[in-house]
């Protein structure tokens, strides 16, 4: 048997868990999974004191940690108090998971509005850096993982999320394939599809194959791109493809389930990725 080197993630406390953050950590290990994505999307309050404790308990139960940073940022706004804004919350999020442990804060990383493609990308870069500078001022060590965006009005296509890895480093690109189906980027339907993805990823963001981040549901979707997420017995996106397609090729990395089943369908996303191994 080959070597099981993807880790699977509820995107925040797993529903069958009592408790907060800190019980969920031991929680996911108890249930079989090797991550947890913390949840940071209406804010961060939490303390230094409760996440060092839960970087404790991640290293005791070999449990991986991310975040998601909050919903409401805009990399790309004009305004300057929505720009402070969006500083501020990327830094408390990534500041947050370094204090637990975790090794990657994952945001949304805003929208075109008024602005051409271009203008939108160096306004996002701009915002950045000032992130950065102000987490380098902190010590903290955290990357950023740009996610890619299910709407088609959003900034943060695969295009520009690697571009923004290959301009500052510091990013790293994250997978949502629901999000890339419905958004028009890539079909992400078959075994093929999804091999394609990691390869053209891998060229251009070296080692991505060995430490990929990623989020995974079914979504439904129309025009503008998508609607919601839904269990991944929607197979939309299909799932079977993509396990079978990282277990037989020995990618690692992570992949946190977003669908409204939580655990439940991260641990059948797992079931099927050791049956390949």
């Amino acid at each position: 048997m080959r070597k099981r080197l993807v880790r699977f993630a509820s995107a925040g406390i797993p529903i069958q868990c009592e408790g907060g953050n800190l019980e969920a950590v031991q929680c996911s290990r108890d249930l079989g999974l090797g991550a947890f994505e913390l949840e940071f999307v209406r804010g961060v309050k939490m303390k230094e004191g409760t996440a060092r404790e839960i970087a404790a308990s991640a290293r005791k139960n070999d449990v991986l940690i991310s975040s998601h940073a909050p919903y409401y940022i805009n990399c790309c706004t004009q305004e300057k108090a929505k720009v402070a804004g969006t500083i501020r919350h990327i830094f408390s999020s990534a500041q947050a998971t370094g204090w637990c442990g975790g090794t990657i804060t994952v945001f949304h990383p805003g929208y075109y509005q008024k602005l051409s493609k271009e203008e939108a990308f160096q306004a996002a870069k701009k915002v950045l850096l000032m992130v950065k500078e102000k987490m380098d001022a902190q010590k903290v060590k955290c990357i950023l993982g740009a996610e890619t965006v299910g709407k088609k009005s959003a900034f943060g296509g695969l295009g520009e999320v690697i571009r923004l890895h290959e301009e500052l480093g510091f990013v790293w690109p994250v997978l949502d394939f629901a999000h890339l189906l419905a958004r028009g980027d890539l079909p992400c339907k078959t075994e093929e599809d999804y091999r394609k993805l990691f390869d053209m990823v891998e060229k251009k963001v070296k080692g991505y194959g060995k430490d990929f981040h990623s989020h995974f549901s079914s979504i439904k979707y129309g025009e503008k791109g998508e609607r919601n997420h839904l269990p991944i017995s929607a197979n939309v996106p299909p799932y079977k493809p993509l396990m079978k397609m990282l277990a037989e090729n020995g990618i690692s990395g992570r992949v946190v389930c977003e669908s409204p089943r939580l655990e439940y369908d991260a641990l059948i996303m797992q079931k099927e990725y050791l049956k390949h191994l």
